[in-house]
């Protein structure tokens, strides 16, 4: 027995009870096993048969370090002995511990081991009799003995983990995929530990095992770039990686980057900064992925530097940023040819917190100063009519509108007309969709290696989204509304979201637009447009080659989004064309921009291990799913079962893992570290996006109005904040 057990008084016999149990399956004195471990699972198999868990008790080895000697004892053995330096404490200290039931009873059962020779061992004593009640067929799931977290388990949890649903969901999945809380194998509370200890586990190496995966990932696939800084005392301090996708989407779709670093993280909160582009569906796609520790400029020269060398020197047309001071520092010093603009839904996002209350729930002023933003054609009618609203609604002292108005090239569309921006400034949600999609699996209680593996996962769900619109562009059609040739073609060039934009404008062309007059000259048509459609009745002037059949027009549509704008299209209708000239077709936006070949080198999947598994897996529910409620069938792939589970017995050393099983990306827990984890970061996007006024205000309402002393009533503040208050 165990040395707390020995202090402690024996239970009479005459208090003991024997399991009412079937004789044949009852160990027997002399009973000889191959193995101690054959002998292990023999008694632990009786044990959960008859209702109790065992414990592994005292061995005894001999000099040669041949184990003599081997004990199993009921769970219930030996009472809990007190420990030795244990001193009266506080009420305080006790409650504050956290309360653990008594489970030792004093249990005499028990079965020892001898060994025979050749490794063999023999029953050598057995006490059958237990001094507690067993456990019903019911309460049985919930013995130790018959509670374990095997493979099946594992990868479910893992599975659950790339999705990022946690342990206790997992359980209940896991309840519906057993057919019961009785056949799943374990307890809810089993997985949260597992998982606490599979993180505990990694925790020191959590950083080395993610360089060490992307350099074997690296290895097997030379598209895949990664790069790495550590800083002080060997902990990692920035990391940048891009597979070969994300370097294909770049030479396709890389002449628009938005970049942004706002994003929810990982438990250490380093800066989540992902590199995002649009696709030729208009989908977010990401060409390269960042974590730096800091938001200084020097980080970000480094970050910028790393992706450069990623995509082969090769710098974005456009990028488009918050505005954040030490990334403009870097992205003049690195991106010194693209052009730099601010993302014009962190500038809408800021209005209205620094207009006040009063002006933001003022309808006419947002409305003005969104026609103001968006609305305005020239610079000129820019800067007129925003000297009107600041005089028009008092604000001309306001220091925010001030710095605003001076960086207005920075972020006014109507100084950048002529920049090809795929769409990206008008889409004002894009960075709170992306910020929600990364959310759905990201959290900031990850540590790198989960980090990794569900950032993983998003990217696959976006890869997926896109192969979904490729599919849907191909093998279906939208349908016409005009009946026009040059209609027809349109569908058959774009895909569907962009179909739909040259639809609506061709609609337009053929309803509100016609051409008021038109001017003969140098081998030039000049038409001037007159568009029903816009509240302005400005005419529109379009001038058109007779040579090559290029047409410019002055709202300048087709330079900033790549598609024919309405009053292009009303001059191409006037000239009876049945396609769309091809000076007019922008590759990005058509069906097959994708397919150009950019690497030889396809995106190979690393993990062959964890695809084998999952075929086995696959393979093993289509067969329960074939069987359904049929018993014979049920039967047959019971028996077939059982004989796969001894021939898998008698691999050697079947029974021994490996840590590295645990490991959710199957690297192994080096034996020494060199890359140590990074300290945990500080600072504006570690963590969490940043709210806003507005969402602080809103945020505030949703609470509770409490009473204030001072004014007698129910509000959101108390006496000492009240606005009633005199200041001192």
């Amino acid at each position: 027995m165990d040395k707390d057990s020995s202090t402690c008084f024996q239970i009479p016999q005459e208090y003991e009870c024997e399991p009412n149990f079937d004789d044949e399956l009852k160990p027997k004195i002399g009973q000889v096993f191959d193995t101690l471990d054959e002998g292990k699972k023999f008694y632990e198999k009786y044990a959960l048969s008859v209702g109790f868990s065992v414990r592994s008790a005292s061995s005894t080895i001999d000099k040669k370090g041949v184990k003599r000697w081997k004990y199993f004892v009921c769970s219930k053995e030996g009472y809990l002995a007190k420990k030795k330096d244990d001193k009266e404490e506080s009420e305080s200290t006790v409650k504050a511990r956290r309360r653990r039931a008594l489970t030792r009873e004093g249990c005499n059962a028990n079965v020892g081991f001898k060994w025979v020779g050749e490794g063999k061992y023999e029953i050598a004593r057995f006490h059958e009799s237990h001094t507690h009640p067993l456990a019903s067929p019911m309460k049985r799931p919930f013995l130790r003995t018959a509670r374990k977290v095997n493979p099946f388990h594992k990868s479910l949890l893992h599975a659950c983990s790339r999705a990022n649903i946690g342990p206790s969901k997992a359980f209940h999945l896991l309840k519906e995929q057993c057919g019961g809380y009785e056949n799943v194998g374990c307890t809810q509370r089993d997985l949260q530990n597992y998982s606490r200890d599979l993180k505990s586990l990694n925790k020191d190496s959590d950083a080395h095992v993610l360089i060490d995966y992307f350099r074997r990932k690296q290895e097997v696939n030379p598209s895949f770039y990664y790069a790495y800084e550590v800083g002080e005392e060997g902990r990692l301090k920035h990391v940048f990686w891009a597979d070969g996708i994300c370097r294909k989407n770049y030479s396709l779709f890389g002449d628009v980057v938005s970049f942004d670093t706002t994003y929810e993280t990982n438990m250490y909160h380093l800066i989540f900064a992902p590199f995002t582009g649009i696709n030729h569906h208009r989908q977010s796609i990401t060409f390269g992925v960042g974590l730096i520790t800091n938001e200084k400029s020097d980080s970000f020269v480094w970050l910028f530097e790393k992706f450069l060398e990623a995509m082969g020197g090769h710098k974005p047309t456009l990028i488009i940023t918050d505005q954040d001071p030490s990334m403009k520092v870097a992205i003049e010093k690195i991106f010194d040819t693209s052009t730099h603009r601010l993302c014009m839904w962190h500038i809408m996002k800021k209005v209205s917190e620094k207009v006040g209350v009063s002006m933001n729930d003022d309808d006419e002023f947002n409305k003005s100063f969104k026609s103001c933003v968006w609305g305005s054609e020239t610079p000129n009618e820019f800067e007129e009519t925003w000297a009107f609203l600041m005089t028009r609604f008092e604000l001309e002292k306001n220091k925010w509108l001030l710095h605003m108005f001076e960086i207005r090239r920075m972020w006014i569309p109507a100084y950048f007309k002529d920049t090809f921006m795929a769409g990206i400034l008008r889409t004002t949600s894009r960075s709170e969709s992306e910020n929600s999609f990364y959310g759905n699996f990201l959290n900031p209680n990850v540590n790198l290696v989960e980090f990794w593996m569900r950032f993983d996962s998003a990217i696959e769900a976006q890869r997926q989204k896109e192969l979904l619109a490729d599919n849907n562009s191909i093998h279906s059609k939208p349908k016409l509304k005009l009946e026009r040739g040059i209609e027809r073609h349109a569908r058959d060039v774009y895909t569907r979201e962009n179909f739909y934009i040259f639809q609506h404008e061709l609609w337009i062309a053929c309803v509100d637009c016609g051409i008021e007059n038109k001017k003969d000259g140098d081998g030039m048509e000049i038409f001037h447009i007159y568009d029903n459609s816009e509240t302005n009745g400005k005419l529109r002037e379009v001038v058109y080659n007779l040579s090559d059949h290029n047409a410019n027009c002055s709202c300048k549509m087709f330079q900033a989004e790549g598609i024919p704008c309405r009053h292009i299209l009303c001059v191409l209708k006037g000239k009876k064309f049945n396609e769309i000239p091809s000076k007019h077709i922008v590759n990005r936006w058509t069906k097959f921009a994708n397919r150009t070949p950019i690497f030889d080198i396809a995106d190979n999947v690393l993990e062959e291990d964890s695809k084998l598994i999952s075929d086995v897996w696959s393979h093993l529910h289509s067969c329960v799913e074939k069987a359904g409620k049929d018993k014979g069938k049920l039967l047959l792939l019971l028996n077939g079962a059982v004989n796969m589970e001894k021939q898998l017995d008698e691999f050697e050393g079947s029974s021994k893992r490996n840590r590295t099983d645990d490991l959710i990306i199957g690297s192994n827990i080096p034996e020494e570290v060199e890359i140590l984890p990074p300290n945990f970061a500080k600072t504006k996007g570690s963590g969490k996006r940043i709210k806003g006024g507005k969402e602080k205000a809103i945020e505030q309402q949703q609470k509770k109005a409490r009473l204030c002393r001072l004014c007698g009533e129910y509000v959101h503040h108390d006496s000492r904040n009240c606005p009633q208050r005199s200041s001192p």
